[in-house]
């Protein structure tokens, strides 16, 4: 049986609805006995039918209503961070359908054991494995490292070392998977996408890249030739067959390693 195609973003959109869902779980009674008052007095009040307490029942149901929908959809931050991520995603997976429109090979959300490889791209000017970040705040790059300021609080100020050390970890162990699978040693650059506030656009250290998602497909298409067409389709058929194999024995997101750098050691806090 075929396996089903993995779309940008599915490993942290499963993870955020997997969250969301024992969030709403453990607070459902809360929920319920701060709210439940205010929706037993506005049908209390209609019973009685008077206009201007019918108003008032209005607007106890009303805020009783909205103040459901709003604590039912405020998780965690943790919980959160994971709509975040899958939306940083399908929005770099945006980016790519134009390359692939110009020759380029592009798998999305292939698992690894170890979590998953967001997005890899195959084109005459190598392999680069992309990582999707939507990260809430403005990124510098100082030394390799990404420093996250927030916008409303300028002494919060944080070093997300994990960051480029998982990619560049990510892009050895794909590196491997690629000569195993095909007999072929190529070098796959590592890429941090960027999707905040990122004024230098773009940012290449040690062995790592960090491209805003805005530049990201002139920044590819812009890297010089690395494969001829015959091994640039060798070399995207060995990933196919490594998606194809992940996706055949694919453990569910709670049996495997988060994938997101916000389940990753804390960061360094500066200020």
């Amino acid at each position: 049986m075929a396996s089903k195609k993995s779309r940008a973003g599915d490993y942290a959109k499963q993870r955020f609805r997997q969250g969301l869902r024992s969030w709403r779980r453990r607070n459902r009674r809360l929920f319920a006995v701060l709210l439940g008052p205010l929706f037993a007095v506005g049908v209390a009040i209609v019973l009685l039918n008077g206009q201007l307490l019918s108003w008032g029942a209005g607007v106890a149901v009303g805020l009783a209503m909205t103040l459901w929908l709003v604590f039912r959809d405020t998780p965690p931050h943790y919980v959160e961070n994971w709509r975040l991520g899958f939306e940083g995603e399908r929005r770099t997976a945006r980016e790519l359908i134009r390359i692939e429109r110009a020759g380029w090979h592009v798998a999305h959300d292939v698992q690894n054991g170890h979590g998953n490889y967001d997005h890899i791209a195959v084109g005459a000017a190598g392999v680069y494995l992309l990582d999707s970040k939507n990260l809430q705040g403005v990124v510098e790059i100082r030394d390799g490292v990404p420093y996250l300021r927030r916008r409303h609080d300028a002494e919060d100020e944080r070093a997300w070392v994990a960051i480029p050390q998982r990619a560049r970890r990510d892009a050895a162990r794909l590196r491997g998977e690629i000569q195993e699978r095909t007999g072929r040693r190529t070098w796959v650059q590592a890429v941090v996408v960027l999707w905040s506030e990122f004024p230098a656009g773009v940012v290449e250290e040690d062995r790592c890249a960090f491209v805003h998602g805005s530049r990201l497909r002139a920044w590819l298409q812009d890297r010089p030739s690395r494969l001829s067409q015959a091994e640039a389709e060798e070399v995207a058929a060995g990933i196919a067959g490594i998606a194809r194999d992940a996706g055949a024995g694919e453990a569910s997101p709670s049996a495997t390693a988060p994938s997101s750098p916000w389940s990753l050691p804390a960061p360094a806090r500066h200020g």
